[in-house]
């Protein structure tokens, strides 16, 4: 075995973990369990249980429970037109197959109006039920969703709302 493939082998098992760390999102720990996004634009409490923080390209934020099959979701995206919750809400939900609109209501939210949407629809073979959030503040919105298979959203929607309380809407420090 040559020198230069021993090099190449240890560079590659030191690089690669490197590599993998910078595409996950750096969440800024503020205090306790209370964490900032990287771009400053909203601050949240980690939540309770076995939550997985997960990267995906273009949403500011995902957790996965794998043990309760849930999925919290929150993205943010500045507006340059002037959009009603309605329709911001219909292009977020675009990704769900078959959906049922339970119900959709105007509610507060860290206070602010949003729109609140809960559906059952299909996602991935899977027959889940859905809760969305739609907020607009200083020219950005907020779209924040939770989803997990029928059967145990009840449970894991209470998770969910715990999450909701301690999310805080800021200003942007630089843009996205």
């Amino acid at each position: 075995m040559s020198k230069a493939f021993l090099k190449y082998v240890l560079c590659s098992f030191l690089i690669f973990p490197l590599w993998w760390l910078s595409c996950v999102p750096t969440f800024k720990l503020v205090e306790g369990n209370r964490y900032r996004d990287p771009a400053g634009y909203f601050e949240f409490l980690y939540p309770k249980g076995n939550w997985t923080l997960l990267s995906h390209k273009n949403v500011a934020l995902v957790l996965w429970n794998p043990q309760q099959k849930a999925t919290i979701v929150v993205n943010v995206t500045p507006l340059d037109r002037d959009l009603d919750l309605y329709n911001l809400t219909r292009h977020l939900l675009i990704a769900f197959e078959h959906k049922r609109i339970i119900s959709q209501d105007t509610v507060g939210l860290n206070g602010r109006a949003s729109l609140k949407t809960v559906i059952v629809a299909w996602a991935e073979e899977t027959q889940v039920k859905a809760e969305a959030y739609v907020v607009k503040r200083d020219g950005v919105v907020y779209d924040i969703l939770f989803w997990s298979p029928l059967e145990v959203f009840p449970y894991n929607v209470e998770l969910f709302h715990q999450f909701l309380t301690g999310i805080r809407f800021l200003h942007p420090k630089e843009p996205y």
